[in-house]
Order: structure tokens, then sequence, then C-alpha cells
């Protein structure tokens, strides 16, 4: 039962992992289009 719990607790924390390196590609995507916005707006 403990292994059961633990690879559960693996399995999630790896998932999480992924989803913040995830977030961290998408900002870097994200933000070039809200850069140029903003130059777009103050021209």
């Amino acid at each position: 039962m403990d292994k059961l719990i633990i690879k559960i607790l693996i399995s999630l924390t790896i998932v999480l992992f992924l989803f913040i390196i995830y977030l961290g590609t998408s900002d870097f995507v994200v933000n070039p289009r809200l850069v140029e916005s903003e130059f777009s707006i103050e021209k």
C-alpha cells in the first residue's frame, strides 16, 4: 500500500513539473506579442 502511495505522489509531482515547464514556455511565446502590441499602441 505504501508503494502505491509513493508511485501516485511521484506521478503527481512529474505532472506538476511538466505543467510548470509548459507555463514557462507559453509565457515566452506570449511575451513578444504583448511587447509588439504595446509598441503599436505607442505609435
